[in-house]
């Protein structure tokens, strides 16, 4: 009798023992998964410092991008990252509008229709007049173009998406490429000036060295640098309106007339043809459906152009 009940007390204790040890494992392992699912969890953001000083939490790897400005469209396309909505300013710009082909559009300042996509991480202008608004629909990047070169944004965008060695590498082709392009054509250029016009109704508007229009290549990459009368103007402002009568004083030796596809009415002005660089066959013509903006694609696209033409003043 006093065996039998010996070996039932065991037998209790250990099945109590063995409970013990399950309900300590089962602690353990939730335990485990609840670090886990914090790691997890800290994981799904990052801190993203804008160009001028912002911190904004986003996601570390955003899948549903709305981008409300197109030249902040060409780096993600390029590093792989397709956004979900794109303003619909795209369509004006030839090389853009191909690039985004099954993208949807949207109208930038519709709120309504940015909520509908339901993005995880919106890229805007620093002057969005909706921006408050944006940031209560998902995080939202601001870019300042008065403060970030295409340089700067093309690093940033990189970093952006977590493709900073793919940002790195087409920059240093791109310097390379200009490297190169530089050396073709220094005969060509030498110390020159030059000026970006593009014709209105009213005269001419003239823009500073990156504000698209092919300055970024011709000032940056092959070293033309601005009239010191034009540098002058343009140096806390983009462009600069100015009337047919004034184009001598701020033309350079070489002259970028920007057109809308049209022939500009300049081109018919006695002062035009006048002036030095119409005379000596010194004037690049661009198409503002190619030329507009100043993201990767944009600028492959306009070396192509540039290239081609200062090849014909050899």
């Amino acid at each position: 009798m006093k065996k039998s009940l010996f070996f039932l007390i065991s037998a209790i204790f250990l099945i109590f023992l063995a409970a013990c040890n399950d309900n300590s494992q089962e602690d353990n392992n939730a335990e485990a998964n609840d670090e886990e699912s914090n790691e997890s969890s800290e994981a799904e953001t990052k801190t993203f410092t804008t160009d001028s000083g912002d911190e904004v939490e986003v996601p570390a790897d955003p899948e549903r991008i709305v981008v409300l400005h197109p030249t902040y469209i060409g780096a993600l396309l390029k590093f792989g990252h397709e956004p979900v909505g794109v303003s619909f300013y795209v369509d004006q710009d030839e090389v853009l509008n191909e690039a985004t082909e099954g993208i949807e559009r949207i109208d930038p300042e519709d709120v309504e229709s940015i909520i509908n996509l339901e993005p995880d991480l919106i890229v805007a202008t620093a002057t969005d007049p909706n921006l408050n608004k944006l940031q209560q629909i998902a995080p939202t990047i601001t870019f300042d173009s008065m403060i970030s070169t295409y340089k700067d944004n093309t690093k940033l965008l990189g970093e952006l998406v977590g493709e900073e060695d793919q940002a790195q590498a087409w920059l240093d082709e791109w310097e390379e490429q200009m490297a190169q392009d530089t050396e073709e054509y220094k005969d060509l250029i030498g110390d020159s000036t030059l000026s970006i016009f593009q014709s209105t109704p009213k005269g001419l508007v003239s823009f500073n060295t990156d504000y698209g229009r092919g300055g970024e290549i011709l000032y940056d990459g092959y070293g033309f640098v601005q009239p010191e009368a034009l540098a002058e103007v343009t140096k806390d402002q983009f462009n600069v309106e100015l009337s047919t009568e004034e184009l001598p004083e701020y033309a350079g030796d070489f002259i970028v007339l920007a057109t809308e596809g049209e022939e500009a009415p300049i081109a018919e002005s006695a002062v035009w043809k006048n002036a030095e660089a119409v005379q000596e066959n010194r004037v690049i013509e661009l198409d503002l459906a190619v030329t507009r903006y100043n993201d990767p694609i944009s600028l492959e696209a306009q070396r192509d152009i540039i290239k081609e033409q200062l090849d014909a003043m050899k």
